[in-house]
């Protein structure tokens, strides 16, 4: 015959189960939130450096047309940001 003791013990094995089985459930929704999060931010990064990467591929596009189109005009800007440069460096 189970005495109120052994009853009580038991409940509180019951619930510590429980409370186990909670623990992990929100362990594992925990997990499922910072794998989401680090998918959401690896996305926006790559979504970021493509902008970025076609941006730059747009700029280099735009330089060459100018210099193809201004050859002259070209040398003689890169003549002067070496020469300036030069002298800045040279100090």
């Amino acid at each position: 015959m189970a005495t109120a003791t052994d009853k009580e013990l038991q409940e509180l094995k019951d619930e510590f189960s429980a409370l186990k089985s909670e623990l992990s459930d929100m362990g594992k929704t925990l997990s499922q939130l910072a794998r989401s999060a680090s998918n959401e931010g690896r996305d926006r990064i790559r979504a970021a450096a493509d902008h970025s990467r076609e941006q730059a591929r747009e700029t280099w596009g735009a330089f060459e047309k100018e210099v193809e189109e201004r050859p002259m005009t070209s040398l003689a800007i890169a003549l002067g940001i070496g020469f300036i440069l030069g002298k800045l460096l040279d100090r």
